[in-house]
């Protein structure tokens, strides 16, 4: 038996989310396979909270020189991936990408035609040359494929289907707005990696070696993958443990920690598991998960006690706990505010609502 009490602090060192042992950016990135980056400041804040000397300007350094890649994995969301494990994450998930969005892209006019076409046009139209949706589409008509749909997230799911081939990635960002790229392009000398069984194994074994304690749904909500297989494979490296009642699994040991931590949106550690009762009680729960959003959220001991959002326009934190801040816990969150400081590079200013 695991209490919640233990089964979060021993989450949150793993995570890297208090000692934050990652040694590099990369290797910050890859502690927990990919970090979730359909909004890419929280990406980087994601990184931050995992590797104690990153900044903003390191991050994007790292990105711009490209050894990290952003593009469509786990459950078919954009991720910031170490490049190194892009091709075989890519061949691992892929499948099941389509899969998903297979229904939805018939119905928005994508048929396996205009898919096939759209693949067969995209290394001639990229080829050395990242571009927008916009002129993707231009382009694409230009070559007699057009995709005509109501929907206006067609192109772009055009592009997701080319990225469960290996084809595309999102390239460097172009002000506003983002680019797309050959993969081959932006990282010629990724390595193929492992693939099949193998490949399975190693992001089960990399799972339960972050996440856990967790169980075989937790894989699954996190990774879009059954998780019968991927469990078996790796079975003798996992010891069984007890999660919230459920069974569940473990990966090696590692020391619990305490402390205090501002997650930014859609981190893995608010994202990577099925029940979230330890996290945060259910009627708490639409101040953090709202529709298809999760919110940055304040963490004491791996529970969620509150809600933060940076104003980066004016330089301005508001914190919003749900509950009264003991004076240590609320020195953990000046520590961490003083943190996000460093890693911008820039003064901020700071208010604390009232609990509730």
């Amino acid at each position: 038996m695991t209490t919640s009490a233990a089964v979060l602090r021993e989450r949150i060192a793993r995570h890297g989310l208090i000692t934050r042992p990652s040694p590099s950016v990369v290797r910050a990135v890859a502690l927990t396979t990919a970090i979730q980056a359909q909004e890419p400041h929280a990406s980087r804040l994601g990184i931050r909270v995992r590797h104690a000397t990153s900044t903003d300007a390191g991050v994007l350094a790292d990105i711009a020189t490209k050894r990290l890649v952003r593009t469509w994995l786990m459950r078919g969301t954009i991720h910031l991936v170490d490049a190194a494990d892009v091709r075989w994450l890519v061949r691992l998930v892929g499948p099941a990408i389509s899969r998903k969005y297979r229904t939805r892209w018939r119905q928005i006019g994508l048929s396996d035609d205009v898919l096939d076409a759209s693949v067969a046009a995209l290394p001639g139209i990229l080829a050395g040359r990242p571009l927008t949706r916009p002129e993707i589409r231009d382009a694409l008509a230009e070559r007699g494929v057009v995709i005509d749909s109501p929907d206006t997230q067609a192109h772009t799911h055009a592009l997701v289907h080319a990225s469960t081939l290996g084809l595309v990635c999102r390239g460097p960002e172009r002000g506003r707005e983002a680019t797309f790229t050959l993969l081959g392009d932006w990282v010629p000398d990724a390595p193929a990696g492992p693939s099949g069984d193998d490949a399975l194994a190693e992001l089960a074994r990399r799972y339960f070696a972050a996440f856990s304690p967790a169980t075989p749904a937790d894989f699954t909500a996190w990774s879009g993958l059954p998780s019968t297989r991927a469990i078996e494979l790796i079975g003798d490296e996992l010891s069984a443990v007890e999660v919230g009642g459920r069974p569940g699994f473990r990966l090696g040991e590692v020391e619990p920690v305490r402390g205090v931590c501002l997650l930014p949106a859609f981190d893995n550690y608010l994202i990577g598991y099925r029940d979230r009762d330890a996290i945060l009680p259910a009627a708490q729960r639409p101040r953090i998960y709202n529709g298809g959003m999760i919110h940055p959220a304040v963490l004491h001991d791996g529970r969620v006690i509150g809600s933060w959002a940076l104003d980066r326009t004016k330089g301005h934190v508001r914190v919003s706990p749900f509950e009264t801040l003991r004076p240590a816990v609320r020195r953990g969150v000046e520590a961490e505010i003083a943190d996000l400081e460093r890693f911008l590079g820039r003064e901020l200013t700071f208010d604390l609502a009232a609990a509730g």
